[in-house]
C-alpha cells in the first residue's frame, strides 16, 4: 500500500511539469505571433511623404468655370426674302452698324413702292387743302381792305355833306343817299370784320390739325421707306461675328437667327459650384486665376441660387487690364480659386488620401525608418492642407497615400 502512494504523487508531478513546459511555449508563441501582427516591411518609395509645416491658412475652394462674354447680342432678320450679297464671314470681328449682308425682296420693294404713293397722295391733298384755306383768307383780307377804303372815302362825302345840310347848301334829300352809303359801308365793315375773325380762328384749328395730320403722314412714309433699310442687315454692337452660317441665295424668314456677336473685352468667368457653398459664397467673394503665368484677381459678381443636380451656378469677373485678357476665348476653361475669411498663421498638414482610411483622427508618423500610428485632431481644410489643432507639429513628416493595405498595423518598417 505504501509503495502504490509514493508512485501516484510522482505521476502528478509529472503532470504539473508537462503543463508548465506547454503553457512557457505558448507564451512564446503568442508573443513572438503579436510582434508579427503589430507590424509589416514597405518599401518607402511607394508612399507618398508630407511635412506638416507651420504657415499662413486660409479656406478656399477650386471650381473650374468658362470664359463668357459680359453681353450677346444677336443679329436676327427683320424680313424675309433671299440672301442677295455677303459683307462679312463667320469669326471675323465687327463695328457696329456694320452691313454683313443685303436681302432681295421684290414683292417687298412693290408693297412698299404702293404704301410710299398712296402717303404721298395723301400728302400732297392736306397740302392743297392747306393752299386754299389761306386762299380763301387773303380773299376775306383783301374784300375788308376793299371796304375799308371805301368806308374811308365814304366818310370824308359824309362829314362835308353833313356840315353842308347843317349850313342848308343842301336838302335832306341830296344827304341821305351819302348817309345811306356810308352806314351800310360800316355795317358791311363790321359783318366782313366779325366774319374774317371767326374764319381766321377755325383756319387756325383746321391748319394745326393738318399739319399734324402731314407730320403724321411724313412719319409713315420716313417709316415705309425704312422697310427698305431692313434688306440690309446690320451688326448690333461691335464684337466677334459667330454662328453665322449665311450662303448666297439662302432664303431667310423674317425673324430668324442668323448669328451672334459678342466681345470679350469685359470677359466673365462661369461655374458651378457644389450646392454645400450656397451660403457660403457671396457677392463680391475674392479670388483669383491663374492665366498664361500671370496671377488675375476675382470678385463674384452674381450668384444664382437655383441647385440642379447638387450644383449652382456663379457668375465672377476679372480685375485685369485688357491686355492680360487679350487672348482669351469664349468657351475656354479656367481654373479659378475661391477665398473664404483671411489667412491666419497655423500648423497645417499636406492633404492626401489617408483620410479617407482614418478620418482624420490618426495618421502614420515617420521617426527613425518606422513610420507609428499617432492620434491627431484636424480642424478646417482647404484642397492643399488641413489645419491641425493637436497630434502634430512642424517638421513632422507623416504618410499622405492611403492606408488601405496596412491600416491595421501598428508599425511600419519602412525600407
Amino acid at each position: 500500500m505504501d509503495k502504490q502512494r509514493t508512485n501516484n504523487k510522482s505521476f502528478r508531478k509529472y503532470i504539473w511539469l508537462t503543463a508548465g513546459v506547454a503553457g512557457f511555449a505558448a507564451a512564446v508563441y503568442a508573443a513572438a505571433n503579436w510582434d508579427y501582427q503589430s507590424s509589416i516591411s514597405l518599401e518607402r518609395e511607394a508612399l507618398s511623404i508630407g511635412t506638416v509645416v507651420r504657415a499662413p491658412f486660409f479656406e478656399y475652394i477650386n471650381l473650374t468655370g468658362q470664359v463668357e462674354p459680359r453681353e450677346l447680342f444677336y443679329v436676327d432678320s427683320k424680313v424675309a426674302g433671299s440672301v442677295e450679297r455677303l459683307y462679312a464671314e463667320n469669326g471675323t470681328p465687327v463695328k457696329k452698324g456694320d452691313t454683313l449682308m443685303r436681302l432681295a425682296n421684290a414683292d417687298l420693294q412693290l408693297e412698299v413702292l404702293q404704301r410710299e404713293s398712296q402717303l404721298i397722295e395723301q400728302l400732297n391733298n392736306q397740302q392743297q387743302t392747306a393752299l386754299l384755306l389761306n386762299q380763301n383768307n387773303l380773299s376775306q383780307q383783301e374784300r375788308l381792305a376793299e371796304v375799308r377804303y371805301q368806308l374811308a372815302l365814304q366818310q370824308k362825302a359824309f362829314e362835308r355833306n353833313q356840315q353842308l345840310l347843317k349850313d342848308s347848301v343842301i336838302a335832306i334829300q341830296d344827304f341821305e343817299p351819302v348817309a345811306n352809303r356810308y352806314y351800310y359801308l360800316q355795317q358791311r365793315q363790321n359783318i366782313l370784320s366779325s366774319a374774317f375773325r371767326s374764319d381766321s380762328l377755325a383756319r387756325l384749328t383746321q391748319l394745326k390739325q393738318m399739319a399734324a395730320s402731314e407730320q403724321r403722314i411724313i412719319d409713315n412714309l420716313t417709316a415705309v421707306r425704312s422697310i427698305l433699310d431692313r434688306l440690309w442687315v446690320q451688326a448690333p454692337a461691335g464684337g466677334q461675328l459667330t454662328d453665322f452660317q449665311i450662303q448666297t441665295g439662302q432664303a431667310v424668314e423674317s425673324g430668324e437667327r442668323l448669328g451672334q456677336v459678342y466681345s470679350l473685352e469685359q470677359p466673365k468667368v462661369v461655374a458651378q459650384a457644389d450646392e454645400f457653398y450656397l451660403n457660403k459664397i457671396t457677392n463680391g467673394q475674392k479670388g483669383e486665376v491663374i492665366l498664361n503665368g500671370d496671377t488675375l484677381e476675382l470678385q463674384v459678381e452674381k450668384i444664382y441660387p437655383t441647385v440642379t443636380e447638387g450644383r449652382f451656378r456663379i457668375e465672377a469677373g476679372i480685375n485685369a487690364p485688357r491686355a492680360k485678357t487679350a487672348a482669351l476665348i469664349r468657351g475656354q476653361s479656367l481654373r479659378l480659386r475661391l477665398f473664404f475669411g483671411t489667412p491666419s498663421e497655423r500648423t497645417l498638414l499636406p492633404n492626401g488620401n489617408f483620410y479617407a482610411s482614418t478620418g482624420g483622427s490618426w495618421v502614420y508618423v515617420l521617426k527613425e525608418g518606422k513610420a507609428q500610428k499617432r492620434t491627431i485632431e484636424l480642424g478646417r481644410r482647404n484642397p492643399d492642407y488641413f489645419e491641425v489643432l493637436s497630434g502634430l507639429e512642424a517638421g513632422d513628416k507623416i504618410i499622405r497615400s492611403g492606408y488601405d493595405r496596412f491600416e491595421d498595423y501598428e508599425t511600419l518598417n519602412l525600407n
